[in-house]
């Protein structure tokens, strides 16, 4: 399997085994789920996919040395998003906007998935918690491969990262007692600027707020009505939102074509019911065979 990277370039994976788990129909699913959730209907230049993204968590992990179940663990984490992505986070509202992990153990249990991970030698029960896995996976402000993937990935989608920014980054990380580092202070600050400027103008910003929340009132009033059911979420983006179009709801038709047509002036002043999660990160960075977090190096 052959392809070109968004962020690492030319790349293959020629393990039959893990081929198989990448083309059961429950993986393929993330193909049609766009990381930027309704966000990338304003925005269509958003189009990282959790596909995209997850097979980018694999390779980084492969990269750093991780075991080959931690690998699989990257190439399975966000396989229980929803349509929409974290769209469902301003539904079904939580403190860490992810109720994707409460689904994880029905799509890991899927008989396609099942049969994959037997094969490598695996259970579905491997991989229900993801904190098991230390590169893949650290909370906020800690780097972890999820994490600095998505960083990059969505950095280079919306233009706010340079691919010259993408290989310094990448050249300077490094493990450390299980850790991700970045062995040069400079670049943990160019990450940590960069990734404050994605969180200020995209993630966490006043317009990601409005489209959300308004998003989210539609997914209301279509289950509200009838035309959706949480079955639905489980598909695509793109079927959720035919489904949503051909309901004819006038509610719903009104949000979908503010989105369509966005204009920065919405979210002017708008108050969201409920807000984007903050993201910021203070990288760990080497210093001799230890490591400090940059804000407590002098």
């Amino acid at each position: 399997m052959y392809w070109n990277d968004r962020v690492y370039g030319p790349v293959r994976i020629d393990d039959p085994e893990i081929l198989q788990l990448i083309e059961t129909p429950t993986f393929q699913r993330l193909k049609g789920i766009r990381q930027s959730g309704p966000s990338a209907i304003a925005f269509p230049f958003k189009n990282v996919t959790r596909y995209e993204h997850s097979l980018g968590v694999f390779l980084l992990l492969q990269h750093l040395g991780a075991g080959r179940q931690e690998q699989v663990a990257g190439l399975l984490h966000d396989v229980s998003h929803t349509a929409f992505s974290h769209a469902v986070d301003f539904l079904v509202t939580s403190e860490e906007q992810d109720h994707h992990e409460t689904l994880k153990p029905i799509l890991l249990r899927r008989p396609d998935v099942v049969a994959a991970l037997d094969r490598l030698g695996f259970a579905p029960e491997d991989f229900f918690d993801d904190s098991r896995y230390p590169l893949l996976e650290r909370p906020l402000p800690w780097l972890c491969a999820d994490r600095l993937d998505y960083f990059l990935r969505d950095g280079l989608a919306c233009q706010a990262v340079r691919r010259g920014d993408v290989a310094k980054i990448l050249g300077a990380v490094a493990v450390v007692d299980s850790t991700i580092v970045l062995t040069d202070p400079a670049v943990a600050r160019l990450a940590v600027r960069l990734f404050a400027v994605m969180n200020r103008d995209w993630w966490a910003s006043a317009v990601e707020a409005y489209i959300y929340n308004e998003f989210a009132e539609a997914l209301r009033e279509a289950f509200r009505q009838g035309a959706l059911s949480e079955d639905d979420l489980l598909s695509e983006d793109d079927k959720v939102l035919a489904k949503l179009d051909a309901a004819k709801i006038p509610a719903v038709d009104a949000v979908l074509a503010r989105i369509r047509r966005f204009d920065p002036a919405y979210a002017e002043s708008y108050d969201p019911r409920i807000a984007p999660k903050q993201r910021r990160i203070d990288p760990p960075v080497q210093v001799g065979s230890t490591y400090q977090r940059l804000s407590d190096l002098h």
